[in-house]
């Protein structure tokens, strides 16, 4: 007699890839993720602040007031989304919510 399966194998791998897939497609909002920890390794190395007042100029020179960086928050960066008037979300820090009105060395104006 043979053995019939409910399901084959080949069908039951291809449907656990699936679910992991369609799981990643829901949007993330930023109020829903954390805050990123200005003492995470990589926002150190770029030398992030959620307020651009506790930026170290000397260290960061493009944030000083003679590069124009005066004008630099992450709002107004190529990589960041916003989700509201205070919080979004950046692309080099992925899973975690940046301040609207914070800064990082990787900043770069938005397309016109």
């Amino acid at each position: 007699m043979k053995n019939k399966q409910l399901i084959s194998r080949r069908k039951f791998l291809a449907g656990t890839l699936i679910i992991p897939t369609i799981s990643l497609n829901v949007p993330l909002f930023a109020q829903s993720l954390p805050k990123l920890d200005e003492r995470d390794p990589s926002a150190i190395a770029l030398g992030f602040k959620h307020d651009v007042a506790s930026i170290d100029s000397m260290a960061f020179p493009r944030r000083s007031l003679e590069t124009g960086g005066e004008t630099q928050f992450c709002n107004n960066c190529a990589l960041y989304t916003e989700d509201d008037e205070e919080w979004g979300v950046c692309a080099l820090f992925p899973g975690k919510s940046v301040a609207a009105k914070g800064w990082c060395n990787a900043w770069s104006p938005k397309p016109a």
